[in-house]
């Protein structure tokens, strides 16, 4: 809020706001290339430890019990985690709902193996950014931003997903 209120109403306040909406127009391939190699960091050791992620969600003490080191495995995930979300974040803004809605569609398209997921919520989150962009960028002739738009498909998606799991248990 703070660097809202200082920042130039011509120039700077009309880019923060925008980018808090979310929107990859600003993006320039020197970003794409260096939040690439900051991304792809950043995904292999949650790849490689995908089997260890399987096994805690058993709970710590199994995991323990099997030789995993649960604290520095939860420290390496989150650590890792948010390297890549702080990177895509810097670049596109804040477009919400991927990250809540396209997890969860994977769990029901794939199971709850790790080894599955992250690979297919990569891929269909990317699908699905894609899309929403390539749709934000036809409907009107200035770009609608990615975070309207995700989250006229998000909102209502999760509520059902939520409604769904309530009626399961």
């Amino acid at each position: 809020s703070y660097i809202k209120l200082v920042a130039d109403t011509n120039d700077q306040l009309p880019a923060i706001t925008y980018w808090l909406m979310g929107s990859l127009a600003g993006a320039t391939m020197e970003d794409v290339y260096f939040a690439g190699v900051v991304i792809i960091i950043g995904l292999i050791p949650l790849y490689l430890f995908r089997w260890r992620m399987n096994v805690l969600t058993l709970g710590e003490d199994e995991a323990k019990s099997m030789g995993i080191n649960t604290n520095l495995l939860r420290l390496i995930v989150i650590l890792c985690a948010t390297l890549v979300t702080a990177v895509a974040v810097s670049i596109s803004g804040i477009i919400g709902w991927v990250g809540l809605v396209i997890p969860h569609f994977c769990r029901m398209i794939f199971g709850y193996d790790y080894r599955r997921i992250i690979p297919a919520a990569i891929i269909m989150g990317g699908g699905f950014l894609l899309l929403v962009d390539d749709f934000a960028r036809t409907i009107a002739t200035t770009e609608v931003p990615l975070g309207i738009l995700t989250a006229f498909v998000g909102a209502p998606i999760f509520a059902y997903l939520l409604m769904m799991g309530g009626r399961r248990s």
